[in-house]
């Protein structure tokens, strides 16, 4: 078994992540990854099993990316304003940060390529995201309304202003941020 190379798995990721994003995952093939990552073909396959293999690992990388970034500086002390506060803002720095990623996320989001055990494990690491909500509907804090309910206003308004503010129909600036939280927070509030 050959060794494995941090750099190049680093490399043969952000390569995949990258052709797939811009090209779609029918049109790109293992052999333009690995160009893209400056590797050979066969050096793949020393990560991946096979390409639905990459894809799903690469769905739960950037699953697991993004819920790390949502969540840092965050812990259970915080009042549910402070912490929810915390998350969007979060949030809304990495999506605006972190372009490719964030596009590949929603391309595979619903997709029928992503296996339902990466789709279980990749929902499993928003836990604490999903924990404020319910504190907070324990608190009388947030309208009692169901999960996905709340994470749809939660997200749904920030990821479409971020994709409006990537393609320069807006621009999503701290004020626009601001006033985007606020519509969000009284949505969601008694």
């Amino acid at each position: 078994m050959r060794h494995k190379d941090d750099s190049k798995r680093e490399a043969i990721t952000n390569a995949a992540i990258e052709l797939i994003t811009t090209a779609g995952f029918a049109d790109t093939s293992m052999s333009k990854i690995a160009k893209a990552a400056n590797v050979s073909p066969a050096t793949i396959y020393v990560y991946f099993e096979n390409k639905e293999d990459l894809l799903n690992q690469l769905y739960l990388m950037v699953k697991r990316e993004f819920s790390e970034a949502m969540l840092a500086g965050f812990h259970d002390s915080l009042s549910v304003e402070a912490g929810f506060k915390l998350i969007w803002e979060n949030s809304c720095r990495y999506m605006l940060a972190q372009p490719t990623r964030f596009a590949f996320s929603e391309q595979f989001a619903n997709s029928p390529l992503v296996n339902r055990v990466s789709r279980e494990e990749g929902s499993g690491y928003y836990q604490p995201v999903f924990s404020v909500f319910e504190r907070g509907k324990r608190e009388g804090i947030f309208k009692d309304i169901s999960l996905d309910l709340s994470i749809a206003f939660f997200y749904a308004p920030l990821m479409l202003l971020v994709k409006q503010h990537y393609s320069g129909d807006i621009v999503f600036d701290r004020e626009l941020q601001q006033i985007v939280f606020e519509i969000t927070w009284d949505a969601l509030t008694i």
